[in-house]
């Protein structure tokens, strides 16, 4: 799971360094990398992320991301 939400992150994004902590809190993310993030997660998973959901602590780090898709699919 961990290698294809990273995969997909990568896919969008391969200059970002996904093994940070600080993906958000660290400015690597910028709100229109977030969305499309969220958008590619959502098809690779057939999954919905409620906008409830896209805040910095889903999305900080590759792991943070993993518990997020795992609890929707």
């Amino acid at each position: 799971m961990r290698e294809k939400v990273l995969a997909v992150c990568e896919g969008v994004d391969a200059s970002i360094d996904f093994s940070s902590t600080e993906l958000i809190d660290g400015g690597l993310l910028d709100s229109v990398t977030l969305v499309e993030i969220v958008s590619e997660l959502m098809d690779a998973f057939e999954i919905d992320i409620p906008y409830e959901d896209v805040v910095p602590e889903n999305f900080n780090s590759i792991d943070a991301m993993v518990r997020l898709v795992e609890k929707y699919v």
